[in-house]
């Protein structure tokens, strides 16, 4: 699969997923072109609103492709607003641009789905324009163009990541950093710590690029108990698994499975993104206690 055997593309697929979540309105469409731009290069000719004559309801184009892209990312995708959106994109799309495209995307954040209606309007325009393929893009898709964009230009856009040698490379110092921080956290003094049970990666709905993190973490972890075992502070692990647990529950009352993971990264790495070293360290730590502790849903429990 993609991921198998590329740290540094796990690594940087779920902060492209938490920017697509988290974009709305104009910040969406300047993502899109953002992507677009840098997977496609010139291929692609982004549209902006100019004067009276708005964007003749194109907002980007795959010359290749024949591909005329419609955006739209409500902070609420309303299906009435939508259809009435769409409904008038798509004809004056084909009023302006016919000649152009034969291909029409609509492009949206609706991270769990589109409403029924509107999935309806869509087939109904793709089979009454034969002569046009009338389809949608949201978190799939463009995680698949994602995926196109040179390792160098993600780079660029999210900052340096770990590699394999990288964690290899992984050392106390690291992991006293980050275990030191997170114990300063202020949380209640009592925490139930469980086993990980198979197949909670799978229960959780985490990401490919999530769960590939994940499994590089635990190839580590274990460092984390030799750690504790050696520190002079016997009741360091048990304050550090009560914080990961009073952290998570209250992520997991506004994100989704796959934010709360950049966010425990956010939490327990600091303000900064740190060296690949330290993330690695971070990404160690995570993995210690999804496996140990309560953070992340068991199998056969109620699930976000």
């Amino acid at each position: 699969q993609y991921l198998m055997n590329n740290f540094q593309e796990a690594y940087y697929e779920p902060r492209f997923e938490v920017e697509f979540l988290r974009s709305k309105g104009d910040a969406f469409e300047t993502l899109f072109d953002k992507l677009m731009g840098l997977a496609f290069k010139a291929d692609y000719i982004p549209t902006r609103p100019w004067g009276n004559i708005g964007d003749r309801k194109n907002d980007g184009y795959l010359k290749s492709e024949k591909r005329l892209f419609q955006v739209y990312a409500p902070n609420e995708l309303k299906a009435t607003k939508a259809i009435k959106k769409i409904t008038e994109d798509f004809e004056g799309a084909k009023k302006y641009w016919a000649e152009y495209f034969d291909k029409w995307i609509f492009v949206h954040n609706a991270y769990d789905g589109l409403p029924p209606h509107v999935f309806k309007l869509l087939l109904d325009l793709d089979k009454e324009t034969p002569e046009i393929e009338v389809t949608h893009w949201s978190l799939n898709e463009l995680r698949d163009v994602f995926r196109q964009i040179p390792l160098k230009e993600k780079e660029a856009w999210y900052g340096p990541a770990p590699t394999e040698e990288t964690k290899s490379k992984i050392g106390f110092a690291d992991l006293k950093i980050v275990l030191e921080s997170i114990s300063h956290s202020s949380v209640p003094l009592n925490s139930e710590v469980k086993d990980v049970p198979a197949g909670k990666i799978e229960a959780n709905a985490l990401s490919e690029s999530v769960a590939f993190l994940l499994r590089q973490g635990m190839t580590k972890s274990p460092m984390v108990d030799l750690f504790f075992s050696q520190w002079h502070d016997e009741s360091l692990g048990e304050r550090i698994a009560t914080a990961f647990k009073a952290k998570y529950l209250k992520l997991k009352e506004q994100f989704t499975p796959n934010e709360i993971f950049t966010e425990l990264q956010a939490w327990a790495g600091g303000d900064e993104i740190g060296t690949p070293e330290h993330q690695v360290a971070v990404l160690t730590i995570l993995a210690y206690y999804f496996e140990s502790c309560e953070i992340y849903e068991e199998p056969g429990r109620d699930l976000l």
